[in-house]
């Protein structure tokens, strides 16, 4: 069966949208954040209920919120434990045969995986879509320090991948490792992950065709050392940067080419869609391993908006 799987969200279709969903799940941001309700303000005819969540820093807990349509408060919770408390609420709130929708534009990646993974393997939604609004530019630092690095300025700190990905943690085995590693505009988070696994091999993944052109070669430049320590610049696979799908066909080659001889790790460090086909495909392949090490993203760290993405996940589901 053959259907369209992305779709740009317009002034045009926002209302034809609106009657797809009944449930929206976003993230937590300030509204001065121009792509947090970007979505929501297109889709001017939704008719019902709205889950924004929130985490804390190393995702053991999270709080959420639900409204209508109106935004108007119903019911807030603070500091459940994300396992099993999400699976919980998923299971009693009426998700199960819903029509949801998930908007991954400011939703923690945190609780993301996990949540992706209890929709497709437990709740069963009778539709299930991913939303996710293109910034236009990601802000630099004002000033550089000596011997700075970075030039965006993007996250406050990093937590580590120490603690492991709930809902996706399990023990090592002694097979070499190989690394498939979606890269951001960050020099140092997959520089101490690669350091942490030693991986065999690592394979980099770099978002192209790119949100703005030129993003992609900033990837490579930010990420050089490690990828002249690895000596693997002839490795670096390509993937649509706004696209779960090809980052999930990516993965799916890889792990089929390589999984008798190694363990598969994706440490998805690149842009939300690129997380989002990560988390379907270790929610689809649970012998691969998901990294990540939980940055604490800045306030204001997007400029702009660029355009809207819907995509249809039906197919995923079960």
């Amino acid at each position: 069966m053959n259907y369209q799987e992305k779709f740009k969200l317009t002034d045009d279709n926002g209302d034809y949208f609106s009657q797809q969903f009944d449930i929206f799940i976003t993230g937590v941001r300030e509204d001065a954040d121009l792509r947090h309700n970007f979505i929501l303000n297109k889709l001017k005819s939704f008719k019902g209920l709205i889950y924004s969540f929130d985490t804390c820093e190393n995702a053991v807990k999270f709080n959420y919120k639900i409204e209508d349509e109106k935004r108007t408060l119903l019911e807030s919770e603070d500091n459940k434990i994300l396992i099993p408390d999400l699976q919980i609420l998923l299971s009693k709130r009426g998700f199960r045969g819903a029509n949801i929708c998930v908007d991954i534009t400011n939703l923690k990646q945190g609780i993301l995986f996990l949540l992706i993974k209890i929709l497709l393997k437990e709740v069963h939604p009778a539709r299930l879509f991913a939303s996710y609004t293109e910034p236009i530019e990601y802000k630099k630092k004002d000033i550089a320090e000596i011997g700075e690095t970075e030039e965006y300025d993007l996250y406050d700190k990093i937590m580590g991948s120490t603690n492991g990905v709930p809902g996706f943690t399990k023990y090592q085995s002694q097979n070499e490792i190989l690394l498939v590693a979606p890269m951001g505009f960050d020099s140092q988070r997959l520089q101490v992950i690669y350091e942490s696994l030693k991986p065999k091999i690592l394979i980099p993944v770099v978002g192209f065709p790119s949100f703005v052109p030129g993003w992609n070669l900033t990837a490579i430049k930010m990420n050089y050392l490690v990828l002249k320590n690895a000596d693997c610049f002839d490795s670096i696979e390509s993937c649509a940067a706004a696209s779960p799908f090809e980052m999930f066909e990516l993965l799916e080659t890889i792990f089929h080419r390589n999984n008798s001889n190694y363990d598969i790790y994706i440490s998805p460090l690149g842009t939300r869609p690129h997380c989002l086909g990560a988390a379907i495909f270790v929610s689809k392949f649970p012998s691969a391993y998901l990294i990540y090490d939980f940055p604490i993203e800045k306030k204001y760290r997007s400029e702009n908006v660029l355009k809207a993405n819907i995509y249809y996940l039906s197919k995923y589901i079960g």
